[in-house]
């Protein structure tokens, strides 16, 4: 079982001139190493007799994914081609947490900083953080949500 999650995006968009070096990154997560150190699910294989690790995401398909945005699609994110070439990242189509992290540090280095793209996340178990990406790099930051009702004193108007 996991918790039900919401995304709420805040400008997650890839240059068009970074796109194909993004499909890459993407495809480099599917290295057998690399999924064995990343993966999070996995699954017995009889053949070798063996559990292997994966990702939650749609299995790499035969040749690789056709371009980012099936690529972006087989890991539960909708993304819409600009009319610049850039593509924009603009929602979550699961409902529980997968291995976003994992997909999120394959992309930071191509996703366009001066936009301060952020994603803000919240787990129907009340969890919350955000996803930032700065210099090329994500950072999973956790976060409280805090109301004046219970601590008035952090919203005096005198602290402002």
């Amino acid at each position: 079982m996991g918790y039900c999650i919401q995304y709420h995006w805040h400008t997650l968009r890839i240059p068009a001139e970074q796109v194909s070096a993004a499909l890459a990154a993407i495809h480099s997560l599917y290295q057998p190493a690399v999924m064995a150190q990343r993966g999070t699910a996995s699954r017995y294989d009889p053949q070798t007799q063996r559990t292997l690790r994966e990702y939650r995401a749609s299995p790499l398909p035969p040749g690789g994914f056709t371009d980012l945005i099936a690529a972006l699609q087989a890991w539960a994110f909708a993304a819409e081609q600009q009319a610049d070439g850039s593509l924009e990242i603009t929602a979550f189509l699961g409902d529980k947490v997968g291995d976003e992290a994992v997909l999120f540090e394959a992309l930071a280095p191509f996703l366009d900083a001066s936009l301060h793209p952020v994603i803000e996340a919240r787990q129907d178990n009340d969890e919350v953080w955000r996803h930032t990406f700065c210099n090329g790099e994500h950072r999973r930051v956790p976060g409280k949500v805090v109301y004046a009702d219970n601590y008035p004193e952090l919203f005096r108007a005198d602290l402002a």
